[in-house]
């Protein structure tokens, strides 16, 4: 099954980020166009996977997050610099400093603990089954078939015109398997695609109703707002640059409020 390359973990991004399809219930032409356009970019992004351009790169990534009261000024400010460098294959975040001074204490501890953690990953049998309970979000027709969508029209994004194609959950009730699937159907938001490589280049999305964690035993999320986005930064190699998530999350009795921005640059390529 066709799917696109990218895959973000946090449950309260995913809550958000999510791809759509063309109702199928009265097709006309935009219908078709919309369809047309997402399948492009189904292809490109197969083809994108296979060259594992993710892999062949190192880069900067800087991760700020804020937590806020509930008055919404802001409590705590953390920002971390990481160098991440592709191992085997497989990227790793180094977390290089914290809000600007070395690593020390229990953070450096973490730290090692995280290299143990991944160098065990790698050892892992590849053929080894995937946790059933994994909440990776994988844009592909299952995905798809959640979302009704309309073409917007084509606007300018960083001096490249893009297909902006608005989508939001079809009317009843949609498949839930996974934790996941709760916040994806509830989700809304606009899917911008490179008109001339059809690459997913931003994907704005939020949160139209509340999701409850685990029955609502654990609690909720409420409120999740931000975008995702991807550049090119060589001859057809798009990789994700960006991604700015606000959300508002119940706990048993705490309500954490908080932004996580990412940006990542530098990016340089790994000599073979």
């Amino acid at each position: 099954m066709k799917h696109l390359a990218f895959r973000l973990l946090p449950v309260a991004l995913l809550a958000g980020v999510a791809a759509l399809s063309a109702s199928t219930a009265q097709p006309d032409p935009t219908d078709t166009e919309v369809r047309a356009i997402i399948d492009r970019a189904l292809e490109r992004s197969t083809w994108a996977e296979e060259q594992a351009f993710e892999a062949r790169y190192r880069h900067a990534m800087v991760q700020r997050t804020r937590k806020f009261d509930k008055q919404g000024e802001v409590e705590e400010d953390e920002k971390r610099l990481y160098r991440v460098e592709p191992v085997r294959g497989v990227q790793y975040a180094r977390l290089v400093s914290k809000n600007g001074g070395p690593i020390e204490g229990d953070d450096l501890k973490t730290e090692r603990e995280r290299w143990r953690d991944f160098l065990e990953y790698l050892a892992k049998d590849p053929d080894e089954d995937e946790d059933e309970e994994d909440e990776n979000v994988v844009f592909n027709d299952e995905l798809l078939d959640r979302y009704t969508a309309r073409l917007d029209g084509i606007r300018d994004l960083r001096g490249r015109p893009s297909y902006v194609i608005s989508f939001e959950p079809k009317p009843g009730k949609l498949p839930v398997r996974r934790q996941i699937d709760r916040a994806l159907n509830k989700s809304r938001g606009e899917l911008w695609i490179d008109q001339a490589t059809y690459e997913i280049a931003r994907v704005n999305f939020e949160l139209i109703g509340r999701v409850r964690l685990w029955w609502g035993i654990l609690g909720s999320i409420s409120d999740v707002t931000g975008h995702f986005e991807r550049e090119p930064i060589a001859d057809d190699v798009w990789v994700p640059t960006e991604v700015d998530i606000y959300f508002d999350v119940r706990v048993l009795f705490s309500t954490t409020r908080r932004s996580e921005t990412t940006h990542r640059s530098d990016f340089e390529l790994v000599a073979e």
